[in-house]
């Protein structure tokens, strides 16, 4: 399942990120890398982007980054 996939307080711990080095590491900088829960707030009204919850900081990313990342419920 990708993060793009989960609804509304939903969450879901990180299995992969499928992203360059550098991308993955700013990511990784906001709490988003693998093994860590993290937990959709809501979205935008036209679905991108999306509010994320991840160690305690609020991130939105945008719906076709969100679907790069791949989670387990």
């Amino acid at each position: 399942m990708f993060l793009s996939e989960l609804r509304d307080n939903q969450s879901g711990v990180i299995s992969s990120l499928n992203f360059d080095a550098a991308f993955a590491r700013r990511l990784s900088d906001m709490g988003f890398c693998r093994g860590e829960r993290v937990t959709r707030a809501r979205a935008a009204v036209f679905g991108s982007p999306i509010l994320y919850e991840a160690k305690g900081s609020a991130v939105a990313l945008r719906k076709c980054d969100a679907s790069r990342i791949e989670v387990t419920v």
